[in-house]
């Protein structure tokens, strides 16, 4: 889990999170992530046919130091504005309250089979470049984007990523997952 100020907006953030052409800015690890299928388009759409926010599938390549084969996560992505229920807090009496909710969430789950399943892939272990391929598991990737009162250009992150990769022994997986959450920020700040 990270939590920092960014200078961009929370709007700019969720869109840049989305946009499968721009994660090489973001993850310098990846090789690439497209979209396999796309449900609905636009952060803050309203009532669509998929809810609010915007829904896809991706496939990302990933190819970490120290590991000989690139990764491979298929993932469900989604992201939407803020409600004013998910800044809702219970007080000690019971009751219920709602602070303002300015911004978006990303929430981002890997799949593992089914239709974008490796299993369904011809050479499902193989890249273009006939590089091993391992699929990954992301059990929970979230993004809070929250706005910070009187700055429109400033987001607070807060980023919460759990990912089972098992051919990643637990000491370099832990440490893997640092520094990828402080890099991950470090590139987000150097964004023009």
């Amino acid at each position: 889990k990270t939590t920092s100020i960014i200078r961009q907006s929370p709007k700019y953030l969720a869109e840049l999170l989305m946009d499968s052409s721009k994660v090489k800015v973001y993850n310098k690890m990846s090789l690439g992530r497209t979209d396999e299928k796309v449900f609905q388009t636009g952060v803050d759409t309203q009532e669509g046919s998929f809810g609010d926010g915007e829904s896809k599938v991706v496939r990302n390549l990933t190819k970490p130091p120290m590991v000989s084969s690139i990764i491979e996560f298929v993932t469900c992505m989604h992201a939407r504005k803020l409600r004013p229920s998910d800044s809702e807090h219970i007080n000690g009496d019971g009751t219920t309250t709602s602070a303002a909710a300015e911004g978006y969430v990303v929430v981002s789950r890997a799949v593992t089979g089914g239709e974008w399943g490796a299993e369904n892939k011809e050479n499902d272990d193989k890249s273009k470049n006939g590089e091993k391929l391992v699929r990954n598991e992301i059990l929970l990737g979230v993004n809070v984007l929250r706005a910070v009162p009187g700055e429109p250009n400033k987001t607070e992150l807060t980023s919460v990523t759990h990912v089972y990769s098992p051919m990643i022994p637990l000491m370099l997986a832990k440490n893997a997952g640092v520094k990828g959450a402080v890099d991950f920020v470090r590139d987000i700040r150097a964004l023009p």
